[in-house]
């Protein structure tokens, strides 16, 4: 059994979009950056692999558009939010952000892989795979590291400040006892892949059936990922009903489903992802940082949440760049991060809340006049700049110019 101890700057634990970002920039300035990663490799399914023409914006921000988009993906330039077969609300999203018109969908490993590759270049970024934490270094008070059981044994990873990137069920805001100021968790989801019918556009479609709430989203490179929003508990239902029951309400709820439908002989194809929204009260402690969706999940109905984390990693950056450059890597310091994104991630969280309650209302009159109501709040000018906050960034981020990466090599 290996025991072995090394030291670095900035431990980040989770690698996933927010933190390969948070340690390819910080490995831009020289800072010594371990991501811990508990699996054998980036492969996964149904993590978010769409991002708004906001995620766009910061990838420009950063020096990183142009080298991502070198890589399979898909610009999707439109979309609209469905009753059945009919338009309700039509997305065009040159009309909400001029300069960078589209949503960037690519598969979470091939983002993940060239986030690596860029990462590579940095002689002081380092990234472990099979790395498993097990508790948290404490020293006078503060976080210092983490202890990792990877596949040659157990390893202590001492750092000047740990960050938890670990998702939604982080172990880091766990093991750190870090609280929670709201959970709300109200629904499920069951994804799905299949292939993009033929003359299909490739578009991004929210479809509101009576019974549900879908999405029709293109998957790179030929396939729909659809994703199905029900009431906490009644997949469980749905399964006792039967799959010949299910695959009826499935082909109806949207034409690119109905191929689909009528091949299911069960329930395996499908993945159930809990749709939470959660919020940390305070995402920061001496030493240790919370970021992405261990600090500030958001509903994945709406596709919003790997930008709302990248925004959170890019500002974490910054704040933890001067922090060290300080030798200040205090719960005041670090929290500067949380000041500077909470007002955005409150709004979104509130929009998606209250988009919720409305498309998934049980009230026979609220499915009765949902179609036309969300239709005359669209053409109201409130409306549009919701739609806006949630799409776009209305202003750069807040940090330093050192953060554009150079891509020419």
């Amino acid at each position: 059994m290996m025991n072995k101890t090394i030291s670095t700057d900035v431990c980040i634990v989770g690698g996933g979009p927010a933190g390969m970002i948070l340690g390819l920039l910080l490995a831009s300035q020289g800072v010594e950056v371990t991501v811990l990663e508990k699996n054998a490799n980036f492969d996964r399914q149904y993590r978010g692999e769409i991002m708004h023409p906001r995620f766009v914006q910061m990838m420009e921000q950063i020096g990183l558009r142009t080298f991502l988009e070198q890589y399979p993906h898909l610009n999707l330039e439109e979309g609209g939010l469905y009753h059945k077969d009919k338009v309700l609300v039509p997305i065009h999203f040159s009309d909400l952000v001029p300069e960078f018109p589209y949503a960037f969908w690519m598969p979470q490993p091939i983002l993940l892989n060239a986030l690596y590759d860029k990462g590579k270049m940095y002689p002081s970024f380092h990234l472990q795979f099979h790395s498993s934490v097990k508790e948290l270094v404490k020293e006078e008070g503060r976080i210092a590291g983490v202890k990792v059981e990877t596949k040659e044994g157990q390893m202590e990873i001492r750092a000047k400040v740990t960050v938890g990137a670990d998702g939604r069920f982080s172990l880091i805001r766990k093991l750190g006892g870090f609280e929670m100021e709201y959970e709300h968790y109200n629904n499920d989801v069951a994804w799905f892949t299949t292939p993009l019918p033929e003359g299909m556009p490739k578009q991004l479609q929210l479809v509101l059936t009576d019974s549900h709430f879908c999405l029709v989203l293109p998957k790179y490179p030929d396939s729909i990922q659809g994703g199905i929003t029900f009431k906490k508990g009644e997949w469980k239902k749905i399964q006792e009903r039967g799959v010949a029951h299910f695959r009826k309400e499935l082909a109806e709820a949207s034409p690119a489903f109905r191929e689909f439908a009528y091949s299911l002989q069960n329930f395996k194809p499908f993945t159930i992802l809990q749709a939470k929204t959660m919020f940390v009260r305070e995402w920061a402690k001496d030493g240790c940082l919370l970021i992405g969706d261990a600090a500030h999940c958001a509903s994945p109905a709406g596709g919003i949440g790997v930008s709302l984390s990248t925004a959170t990693a890019i500002v974490a950056a910054d704040v933890i760049y001067e922090a060290l450059q300080a030798s200040d890597v205090s719960a005041s310091r670090l929290g500067q991060v949380q000041r500077i994104r909470e007002k955005d991630i409150r709004n979104v969280h509130q929009l998606q809340l209250k988009q919720e309650s409305l498309q998934m209302s049980n009230n026979p009159f609220v499915k009765r006049i949902r179609p036309y109501l969300i239709t005359l709040l669209a053409k109201t000018s409130i409306f549009k700049k919701k739609q806006k906050d949630v799409f776009v960034m209305s202003d750069p981020l807040p940090i330093h110019p050192r953060f554009k990466l150079n891509t020419s090599y």
